[in-house]
């Protein structure tokens, strides 16, 4: 009887002492756990990599959290840039449209200040060639050609001449100054008779308008331009010089496309016939577009 009485005990200590150790081990697990920050489901594959998480959601993923506010200790640098932060609607903002074109209207197209032409041109064109390097102040007047739309005038100095119209000042009062260039020799080539071709404004309508200015090449008595309305303008020679002007007879309709080339014939020792090309040969100014 005493013998199974210290059975018992023994037994019963027994399975009190297995008890305490589970709970213990449980203890020491959770502890491990916590400080691996994983759940006790987690387990570990080959090379040490995370397996398949759970179903379960983390807390931290849970639509119904809300993102916590940035710790008040985090620099600057380490928030979201602004770029970052765009909400949605920045992110989807449309594009502003250009404005839409009616059809059948045309566009409103800015008139432009009809001035007459200065009434002395030679001020005036010693003023626009201040603006560029050519002739300077000593410049005199070696050609000149006066017209009903304005006039045209060469001017040079010891090393440096230039063509100048004055017809152009209708058009807000700014002139037309062809490129200076060096005294010398003059030249033969289609470059050295293209023209300047702009619209004028005269007494609320708009005319074609074309003048050119240059050295008069030796050998040559004549210099005739033959113009896309089927007139001829003889150019007007002045010593080494010649200078042409050309106005269209009837106004110049919005949407005129240009018409046949200009056509140039030089008559002399050297003379020849060559068409300008459009765009090229007749924009020989440079003081503005054409």
């Amino acid at each position: 009887m005493m013998e199974q009485v210290r059975n018992g005990r023994v037994a019963r200590i027994l399975i009190s002492g297995l008890a305490v150790a589970a709970v213990a081990g449980v203890a020491i697990a959770g502890t491990a756990m916590a400080r691996n920050g994983r759940s006790s489901t987690d387990t570990t594959v080959a090379g040490g990599g995370p397996a398949t998480p759970s179903d379960e959601p983390s807390p931290s993923l849970r639509p119904t959290d809300t993102p916590s506010a940035p710790s008040p200790s985090l620099s600057p640098r380490d928030l979201p840039t602004t770029r970052q932060r765009a909400t949605p609607s920045d992110q989807l903002s449309p594009t502003p449209s250009a404005p839409r074109q009616i059809p059948g209207v045309k566009p409103v197209v800015p008139t432009p200040k009809v001035q007459e032409p200065p009434t002395d041109a030679v001020a005036a064109c010693k003023g626009w060639l201040k603006e560029v390097d050519g002739p300077g102040s000593s410049a005199k007047v070696v050609a000149r050609l006066d017209g009903a739309p304005g006039s045209v005038l060469t001017l040079a100095d010891s090393k440096y001449w230039a063509g100048c119209d004055t017809a152009y000042a209708r058009h807000d009062g700014e002139g037309s100054i062809r490129q200076p260039a060096k005294l010398g020799t003059a030249s033969t080539s289609t470059d050295a008779f293209a023209v300047a071709n702009n619209l004028i404004p005269i007494k609320g309508k708009q005319y074609e308008y074309y003048w050119a200015a240059g050295l008069l090449p030796a050998g040559i008595t004549k210099i005739a331009y033959a113009f896309p309305d089927g007139t001829t303008t003889n150019a007007v020679i002045k010593g080494g010089y010649w200078l042409m002007q050309h106005q269209t007879a009837t106004p110049w309709k919005d949407g005129t496309a240009p018409g046949r080339q200009i056509t140039v014939t030089l008559t002399g020792k050297n003379g020849k016939t060559f068409k300008l090309v459009w765009g090229e040969q007749t924009c020989a100014q440079i003081s503005h577009g054409c």
